[in-house]
């Protein structure tokens, strides 16, 4: 896991430097730093509606006494999909981009559910409710 993640560390900066170089001697200089700086703006305005959002869920399953964890880690992709918009580069905003569309960030949230409870046990996601 370590290595994959090293090597994603590596590349991942290296392809972004090639894809804005290609686009730069495609379309011009300033034409891509624009697209880059507008995607920057706009995802920090879509992170920011859509993770309030997010936190009002997370609110209306702890009023009702059901565990948050859908809404937590739907808030975790989006605190995610952030940086990625923030981070100049094509093939990150178009990540970060996905990360905004809600249809996607559930399928992923799902899948990591999955992955979180087979490592620690379905009791790991529920309420503990303790008296003092």
């Amino acid at each position: 896991m370590f290595l994959i993640f090293l090597a994603l560390l590596i590349a991942a900066p290296l392809a972004e430097l090639a894809v804005l170089i290609a686009a730069g001697r495609e379309f011009g200089v300033l034409p891509v730093v624009a697209v880059c700086l507008l995607t920057a703006m706009l995802g920090v305005a879509l992170v920011k509606r859509q993770g309030l959002a997010a936190l009002r869920a997370a609110e209306r399953d702890l009023a009702t006494g059901k565990a948050p964890v859908e809404a937590v880690v739907d808030g975790a992709f989006l605190a995610l999909a952030a940086p990625l918009l923030m981070t100049p580069g094509f093939i990150s905003d178009a990540i970060g981009l996905l990360l905004l569309v809600p249809a996607i960030r559930r399928a992923a949230a799902r899948r990591a559910l999955a992955a979180l409870r087979r490592r620690l046990g379905e009791s790991a996601t529920g309420i503990v409710r303790l008296r003092l």
